[in-house]
């Protein structure tokens, strides 16, 4: 698949095979256009993120999440001050987070998908689409398995992490 900029047509990147590139075109912003657009429109990230039919979080390099736009904070059950600044392990409520050796350093954690995927997109800025993943949520005396799909995507100094349906449907809250 290719990606390529939907303002002004600039090669952004081939996601997947070589193979795949010239079949299927796919769009976003360069880092130029990007700029200059929201300079342009004077909207505030947060606006922009709200207007998106679906769940994005913005993550940083230590796995703190900067913001989460409206379809996020659905599906997580949590208003902008219980995300904000928290850690992806917290604000996730992955089960195995509450271990005592605490989130990425259980035998669990190094195969979770969710934070190998974000972590793996901000250190080799290679995005990531419609990946398979599954959460062990905590809830009240029992824990629920959720699994969905990710996508990432390197912008600036944080990572974009979509969050869609396994099954197509529209993606139920945790």
């Amino acid at each position: 698949m290719k990606r390529i900029c939907a303002w002004c047509g600039e090669a952004l990147r081939v996601l997947g095979s070589e193979l795949d590139a010239q079949d299927i075109i796919t769009h976003g912003l360069c880092k130029d256009c990007r700029y200059h657009l929201f300079a342009q429109m004077g909207m505030p990230l947060s606006e922009y993120l709200d207007g998106l039919e679906v769940p994005i979080i913005v993550v940083d390099g230590s796995g703190t999440i900067k913001t989460a736009n409206q379809r996020a904070r659905f599906f997580l059950k949590k208003d902008l001050p219980m995300i904000e600044g928290f850690e992806g392990r917290d604000v996730f409520e992955c089960v195995n987070a509450q271990l005592p050796e605490g989130c990425g350093k259980t035998i669990h954690s190094i195969g979770c998908t969710i934070r190998r995927t974000v972590m793996e997109t901000f250190s080799t800025g290679r995005s990531r689409l419609r990946v398979p993943a599954r959460l062990n949520h905590a809830t009240p005396g029992s824990t629920e398995n959720i699994q969905f799909l990710i996508s990432t995507e390197k912008a600036g100094d944080a990572v974009l992490l979509r969050i869609d349906a396994a099954d197509g449907h529209e993606l139920q809250s945790v």
